[in-house]
């Protein structure tokens, strides 16, 4: 996690599995690149972070820092688990905030006292190697319910509040070599009371146009979620009158795919513009995207690929007119990434991670926008079903492929949303035999924002998309 904050840039590092502390270290960095390492480091796998306006203090792993670059600390005794994001309180937000971990942990902590309170117990409270106090707070919290019950997958990562809910994330299943359409991960929300599952896909980033700081008007500001299947990136957003709604955008890359969720860590969505001028930067599956401020079901025109990149980003902020990118190049291990086509391939049993400070304007410079995805892949169709709508503005080339694997003819109808209003448009219907697949080509001054998909018949059918900018 990186955030300037108190004329500082601070950071912190993370081991892989550690919520009880590790040797991993908060830094302070001065303008003139200068590192001081923090005494108070206490380590651990975190990458909250969370700006508190009305006690004006930046909350990251487990470090409360003031104004003044004054640090406390919360002892992992109290708070253990692998904390991957902070939000601000719904009922109390002036004076606590609430703290998400990986494995189903959530607490909230006073942001005067730092006084925590246990909401639901993380997975790590019953580790066998866990140290004898954890396993007494176990035994003496053992009437608190369990997070890993309320919420599905195992590998939790974003949350946010807003409109009265509590939002959380979970981008991976402890699922090895099982195929890619496996179910795995959730987007859940919880209500103060009680936890209800919203889409059950690989999600990370939960945020909205308030970024770290919170939304500014969390009863009606929207939020955001990003995510993926074996067939496209996944995009969320909440409005506080008609609940969620979900797009689909192409993958640059496939690399970032595995169930158990590790080679994602963390796709962001943060402002690296100026206050007059903001400019939303979203990353995801290898592909920097233009972000638009005010994104909603009813104004989601405006998200456009920018360039590829070859690096796993685990934050980034602007920072003395530089984009600062924590980065995490390569891991010491292949985790679950052991396919045959790499023969004998081992990992580089040194982990390269570091931060990358580089021009405000380079997520337009570097690699080819190509992507592809789809809407359906050999999926049973019930005639007039709508697809989810599925990016469509931003490449010169853009086609689409289609198979037919039902037993009868099959029109494929495609609408447009020219604008982003969710103003749709019949634009070509496509015969499809039984059997046979079609080649759609879709011309540059064919313009729209989102593109959806509909049979009038029942069928199993595949519709991909392919752009090439």
């Amino acid at each position: 996690a990186v955030v300037p904050w108190a004329n500082r840039l601070w950071v912190i590092t993370y081991g892989a599995s550690n919520p009880y502390g590790s040797s991993d270290k908060l830094y302070e960095i001065s303008s003139d690149l200068n590192v001081i390492t923090r005494p108070e480091s206490n380590g651990g796998t975190h990458a909250n972070r969370l700006i508190h306006r009305e006690s004006n203090q930046l909350f990251m792993g487990y470090y409360a820092i003031d104004s003044l670059g004054n640090v406390r600390v919360i002892p992992y005794e109290e708070m253990p688990g692998r904390i991957t994001a902070n939000a601000r309180h719904l009922s109390d937000p002036e004076k606590k905030i609430y703290y998400g971990a990986m494995e189903g942990g959530f607490y909230e902590v006073g942001v005067e006292n730092l006084d925590v309170t246990l909401l639901y117990r993380d997975a790590s409270l019953t580790y066998n190697h866990a140290p004898q106090v954890i396993k007494d707070m176990n035994q003496k919290l053992s009437g608190t319910p369990k997070g890993w019950d309320e919420l599905l997958g195992d590998h939790g990562k974003g949350m946010y509040s807003g409109q009265g809910v509590l939002v959380y994330s979970n981008n991976g299943e402890r699922a090895a070599g099982k195929p890619l359409d496996t179910d795995a991960g959730s987007l859940s929300e919880w209500n103060g009371g009680q936890w209800k599952l919203i889409r059950r896909n690989q999600f990370c980033e939960v945020t909205g146009p308030g970024g770290i700081y919170g939304n500014t008007n969390p009863e009606t500001d929207p939020i955001w979620a990003t995510g993926w299947d074996h067939k496209s990136l996944l995009l969320g957003v909440r409005d506080h009158n008609i609940g969620w709604s979900f797009y689909r955008l192409p993958k640059a890359s496939h690399s970032y795919d595995g169930l158990h969720g590790h080679f994602t860590e963390w796709p962001r969505i943060r402002d690296i513009g100026t206050p007059e001028k903001p400019d939303y930067l979203m990353t995801m599956h290898g592909m920097f995207w233009r972000f638009p401020q005010n994104f909603t079901a009813s104004n989601s025109a405006g998200i456009r690929p920018r360039s590829a990149y070859l690096k796993i980003i685990g934050d980034y902020a602007r920072w003395n007119d530089k984009i600062v990118f924590g980065t995490d190049d390569s891991p010491h291990r292949e985790f679950d990434n052991k396919r045959l086509a790499k023969g004998n391939s081992q990992g580089p049993g040194q982990s390269n991670s570091n931060l990358w400070f580089t021009s405000i304007d380079k997520p337009d410079e570097l690699g080819s926008t190509t992507a592809t995805g789809s809407v359906w892949i050999n999926e049973e169709i019930v005639a007039g079903q709508l697809s989810d709508p599925f990016l469509f503005a931003g490449w010169n080339t853009r086609c689409a492929w289609i198979q037919n694997n039902g037993r009868s003819k099959v029109d494929f109808t495609f609408e447009i949303d020219t604008n982003g209003k969710g103003d749709w448009k019949s634009y070509k219907t496509i015969p499809v035999e039984p059997g046979e697949t079609a080649f759609v080509d879709f011309k540059p001054g064919e313009e729209g924002e989102w593109i959806r998909v509909k049979t009038n018949s029942n069928s199993t059918a595949t519709v991909t998309f392919s752009y090439t900018g």
